[in-house]
Formats: C-alpha cells, structure tokens, sequence
C-alpha cells in the first residue's frame, strides 16, 4: 500500500478517536432521559438502516454471497454489534465515561493478542512496543482515577460491576476486529459494515424491547434525539465504515491501537463537561498512551500484519 495511502487511513481512524472520543460524553448525558439499552437500540437500527440502504444502492448488482459467507457475517454481527453493544452501554451507565473509555481502549491488546493466537497476523516488534507502552499509559490514568468528585460524592453508581462489563465489551470488539479481517479479503468494507449491522442488531431488540416499550418518548428532548441520530449515523455507521478500511488497509493490530486515543480525550471532555475529576497521573498517563500510539503509527507493516 501507498504511504500517502496509508496517511490517509491513519486520518480518518483519528477523526474515528474524536467521534468516538465525544460520543462516550454525549451517550452519558443522554442517559439521563433515555435507558441504556433503549437508546442503544433505536441508533444501532438507525445506523443498521442507513448503511443497509448506502450497501444495496452502491453494490446492488453483487448482493449475492455463498452460504458461508451469511453465516460469518452473522456471527460478527453478533459479536461486533449484539454482545458488545449491549455489554458498552449498560457499562458505560454503571461507571464513569472516562473510565468506560479508558478500559474500551484496552482492545488494541487483546486484538493483537487474538491475532496472533489464531494466526491470522505477525505482529512487528515496533508495534508490540507500540500496545505495551500504551497499555501502560493506561494503567496510569487507571490508578490516577478517583472514586469521588469533588463533593465526594460517588462518580459512578456500580464501578466494579460497569468495569468488568466494560472490559468483557473490549474482549467482544478485538474479536470482532480480528475475524473480519479475513472476510474483508474478499469483500468490501461497505458490505462488511452494513451486514454486520443488519444481522446483529435485532439480537439487541431481544434484550431491549421491554425498555423500549417503557420509554416514554413523547418527554424525549430534541437534544437527546439529536444524540441519538449522531450515535447511530456517525459514531456508527460512518465509524464502523472507517474502521473496517483501516482493518482492511492496515491490519487488525495497527488500526485496534487509535482506540488508545479515545480516553485520552474523552478524560479532557469529562474535566469540562461533566465535572469529573483531573488528576496529574491521569494527564501523564495520557501522555504515555500518546508516546505508545506513535510508536506504533511509525512502525513500519509487517507484510502480513498489513494484508
């Protein structure tokens, strides 16, 4: 692949960071009038909509694929958009949105880690490097954290509980990110995207239609309509597009690790926006993610890491 190619995916895996990087904060807020799993559900199938109509319009006359192929499909769909979904959001409600972003950002581990155990990538030393020193710089901000504000009052109402499905979230995309890999090779990102929407979504209408049934919509703001639709049509559907490219152009492990990027401002955002605590470690953490992001950006591919 081209380095100015190359360049550009790198781009727009960073504006992928500050979509994803607000969103955390926005779905947050969001929650005070919506249910987790309401809200999740009405911008996945948004988003589900919106890329399923981009598919059949672009590709319309390839929409056929081997029997196979469906059932891999399905089953990212269920992986990338059913579990994980629905394990993120009902962590991000039980615990603070830093911390939510900051344990999501622990995917560029297990995605290497997956790679490599399945054998699908070869990971260069330079991008190990890269994963550790990130990984670190997590750690730090991790320690850094406080339990309470400066009322001391609780930043989040279940931490231990919201963490450990958070962190069950982050396991659920690196897979994710790791078996589409191989279905990328012979089919477009758009396809990849759109399909794993439309067959993992409705696994998320079977745990949440009884909250969507509850909702009272008619109280619903514009505001949090508003971050519905940016939920579903950018941090989803226009995100997961980008995504698959740079897991297609880059290889799962080098595009897994801009997820380290994502605390790093989602942290900036909650200090300003939502009052959580700042501490110095967390800043130095921060820094430390960023060093183990360019390592990684700089690092040559590896032949077969890049595919």
């Amino acid at each position: 692949m081209r380095k100015d190619s190359a360049q550009t995916v790198e781009l727009l895996l960073v504006l992928v960071v500050c979509i994803w990087g607000t969103n955390f904060i926005l779905m947050k807020g969001v929650f005070r009038e919506l249910s987790p799993l309401a809200f999740n559900a009405v911008r996945m199938t948004i988003a589900a909509l919106a890329l399923g109509l981009l598919w059949a319009w672009r590709e319309r006359d390839r929409l056929g694929m081997p029997a196979r192929d469906w059932l891999r499909l399905w089953i990212l769909g269920l992986l990338g958009n059913g579990l994980y979904q629905m394990l993120f959001v009902i962590g991000l409600d039980l615990t603070t949105s830093g911390v939510s972003a900051l344990l999501i950002s622990t995917i560029p581990l297990w995605t290497a880690l997956l790679a490599v155990l399945l054998r699908l990538e070869r990971i260069t030393a330079k991008t190990w490097l890269g994963i550790v020193v990130a990984f670190a710089g997590i750690v730090l901000v991790t320690l850094g954290t406080p339990a309470r504000d400066h009322n001391h009052q609780m930043l989040a109402k279940d931490p231990f509980l919201g963490n450990a499905l958070t962190l069950l979230a982050a396991l659920c995309w690196a897979g994710y990110t790791v078996l589409q890999k191989s279905v990328l090779e012979r089919y477009s990102p758009l396809r990849i995207s759109a399909l794993g929407l439309l067959l993992g979504v409705p696994a998320l209408w079977a745990f949440a239609f009884w909250e969507v049934r509850q909702q009272d919509w008619s109280t619903v703001s514009w505001e949090a309509w508003g971050i519905i639709f940016y939920a579903g049509l950018i941090s989803i559907a226009l995100a997961y597009l980008i995504w698959s490219w740079g897991v297609q152009r880059l290889g799962s492990a080098r595009t897994a690790i801009f997820n380290n990027l994502v605390p790093v401002l989602t942290f900036a955002l909650a200090f300003f926006f939502l009052g959580e605590p700042l501490t110095l470690l967390q800043i130095a953490g921060g820094a430390v993610v960023l060093l183990g992001v360019s390592q990684t950006i700089l690092a040559p591919p590896n032949p077969r890491e890049a595919g």
